[in-house]
C-alpha cells in the first residue's frame, strides 16, 4: 500500500491529500491543524466551490451531507468612489474595475464631471487601431478613457486588487479576457461591458455555510474517514532515496519510509534545513552525491519558488461613515502613505453592522517593512476609529499583476517538480495568494501521483 506524507499546511495542501487517499493511498499527517484563508477568498474560475462541494457531498448514496461545507457566494458590494471635488459618488453601475459601460451616465458625469465624461465617450469614436495588444492595464485606460477616469474610476480598484497602480499591470492579468472583448467590441466601454458578467463571478466573494474553521475541521474528518493517520513525534530529517521514495526520521530517532511528500514551502524548507544539519545525508541529497547529470539543490529550488513580493492587510473599526456615503454600500479610496506608497482604503460594514476600516498595501520587495497608514486614512476618510479598538494585520503574498511575475512562479515550480516529482509543493503564496490557482494547479498533480503509485500510469 502507497503512503504519503503530508507535512500539514494549507487548505489545498489537505486537499491534494485527499484526492490520494480518495482511492486508497495511506495519508499520514504530521500536523492536523488546517491553516486557513486570512483574507477573502475570490470564486475566480470555481476551483475553491468545487473543492467545498466535494468535501460536503455524502461518501455514499444513502449517507448523510456535511451542509456546513456547501459553497455560498456573496456578490460584491456597491461602491462609492472619490468624485472630482472630493466628494462621494457611486462607481458607474455594471463597471469592470471602474470602466463604465456607458461613459456618459449619470454616475460618471457626477465622478468625473461634464468634461471628464465626455472624453471617457471619446472611447466610443477612437478608431481600433492597436485595440487588444496593449500590455500596459494603465496605458490601455489612458488611451481610451482619459487619464482623469483612470485616477478617479479605476485606480482605486487595482490598487486594492494588486497593490500596484494601474501602469504596473497588464490587462490580461487584471482581467483574463479583456483584450479579446476589446477587439469584438471595439471600445474599451464595450468590452467591459462585454465583460461584466464573467467579471461579477469571478469577484464574487466564497466560503463554506459553515465558516473556515468549520470547514477545516471537516477537511481534515473526511481525510480520517479515507483511513488517513497521525505522525507521531515531529520530522527531524527527509532523505530522498535512489528509488524516488523518502525516509522520514522523527524527532526520537525512527526511521519511516513514504512513497511522496505534500507540503508547503515553509515547512519543506524548515525540514530540509534542520536535515542538512543533522543528517549526513539528507535534503538536498545532491549536493552531497556526484552523478552525470548533477540536479539543482532542493533548498535553490524552493528559494526561486518564493513569492518575490508580499503585501499588507489591515483592518480596525471605526465610527460611522463619511458624509456622502450612502449607508449599505462600501466607499473606496486610494490613501497614500507618509513613505509615499499607495494603499486602498475600503470602508464597510460587518456582520453585525458594525463599520470597519480595510487597508490593503502596495506589492513590495520580500521583507518589505511598511506600516498600515491608519492615522492617514481615518484623517483623509473624515471617520474616527472606535475607542480602544485593536487592528488585525498580516503580511501575504502579493497577486501576479505580470505575465512576467506569473511565468517566473510557475517556472520555478516546474523546476521543483521536475527535480523532485514525487514531492508535492503546495499553497497559495506560490500562486500570487490565490487559493483557487493553487487548488487549479495542485490537484491534477495529485491525481496524477495517485496514477502513478497506483499503477495506473508510469
Amino acid at each position: 500500500m502507497s503512503r504519503v506524507l503530508l507535512l500539514g499546511g494549507g487548505i489545498s495542501a489537505f486537499a491534494a491529500a485527499l484526492d490520494l487517499a480518495e482511492v486508497g493511498v495511506t495519508v499520514v499527517i504530521v500536523d492536523s491543524v488546517v491553516r486557513l484563508p486570512e483574507i477573502p477568498v475570490r470564486h475566480a474560475g470555481g476551483e475553491v466551490s468545487a473543492l467545498l462541494d466535494v468535501v460536503a457531498a455524502p461518501l455514499a448514496a444513502d449517507g448523510a451531507a456535511n451542509p456546513e461545507a456547501a459553497p455560498r457566494l456573496i456578490e460584491a458590494a456597491n461602491v462609492m468612489l472619490r468624485t472630482r471635488g472630493g466628494g462621494w459618488a457611486a462607481s458607474p453601475a455594471r463597471s469592470v474595475w471602474g470602466i463604465p459601460p456607458v461613459p456618459l451616465a449619470k454616475a460618471c458625469m457626477a465622478l468625473l464631471g461634464t468634461g471628464g465624461a465626455l472624453r471617457a465617450y471619446l472611447d466610443r469614436l477612437k478608431p481600433v487601431l492597436t485595440i487588444g495588444k496593449e500590455h500596459n492595464f494603465g496605458a490601455l485606460v489612458d488611451s481610451r478613457l482619459g487619464s482623469n477616469a483612470r485616477e478617479i474610476l479605476v485606480e482605486p480598484f487595482v490598487v486594492e486588487g494588486f497593490g500596484v497602480q494601474s501602469h504596473r499591470s497588464e490587462p490580461a492579468l487584471v482581467e483574463p479576457g479583456l483584450n479579446e472583448a476589446l477587439t469584438r467590441a471595439g471600445s474599451l466601454s464595450g468590452a467591459a461591458e462585454l465583460q461584466f458578467d464573467e467579471h461579477t463571478s469571478r469577484e464574487q466573494i466564497v466560503e463554506p455555510h459553515g465558516g473556515w474553521p468549520r470547514f477545516g475541521e471537516l477537511l481534515v474528518e473526511r481525510l480520517r474517514l479515507f483511513g488517513a493517520e497521525h505522525f507521531a513525534g515531529e520530522v527531524a530529517a527527509c532523505v530522498r532515496e535512489s528509488d524516488g521514495r523518502w525516509a522520514v526520521t522523527d524527532d526520537s530517532g525512527t526511521t519511516q519510509r513514504f512513497d511522496a511528500v505534500i507540503g508547503e514551502l515553509d515547512a519543506v524548507e524548515a525540514t530540509a534545513s534542520v536535515g542538512a544539519q543533522e543528517a549526513a545525508v539528507a535534503w538536498p541529497r545532491d549536493e552531497q552525491i556526484v552523478t552525470d547529470a548533477p540536479r539543482t539543490s532542493l533548498h535553490s529550488l524552493l528559494a526561486e519558488a518564493r513569492p518575490t513580493t508580499t503585501r499588507q492587510y489591515a483592518e480596525t473599526r471605526i465610527q460611522g461613515l463619511p458624509s456622502g456615503v450612502v449607508a449599505g454600500t462600501d466607499a473606496l479610496a486610494v490613501i497614500v502613505s507618509a513613505a509615499g506608497d499607495p494603499w486602498a482604503a475600503r470602508l464597510t460594514s460587518d456582520a453585525e453592522g458594525e463599520s470597519v476600516l480595510r487597508l490593503t498595501g502596495p506589492a513590495e520587495p520580500l521583507g518589505g517593512t511598511g506600516q498600515p497608514p491608519i492615522a492617514e486614512a481615518v484623517e483623509k476618510l473624515g471617520v474616527q476609529l472606535m475607542p480602544e479598538a485593536s487592528v488585525s494585520h498580516t503580511t501575504l503574498a502579493a497577486p501576479f499583476a505580470t505575465d512576467a511575475e506569473r511565468d517566473a512562479r510557475r517556472e520555478a515550480r516546474e523546476a521543483v517538480n521536475r527535480e523532485y516529482p514525487t514531492l508535492l509543493l503546495a499553497g497559495e503564496d506560490l500562486h500570487g495568494g490565490s487559493l483557487g490557482a493553487a487548488l487549479s494547479e495542485l490537484r491534477p498533480a495529485a491525481v496524477h501521483l495517485r496514477r502513478k503509485l497506483t499503477g495506473i500510469a508510469e
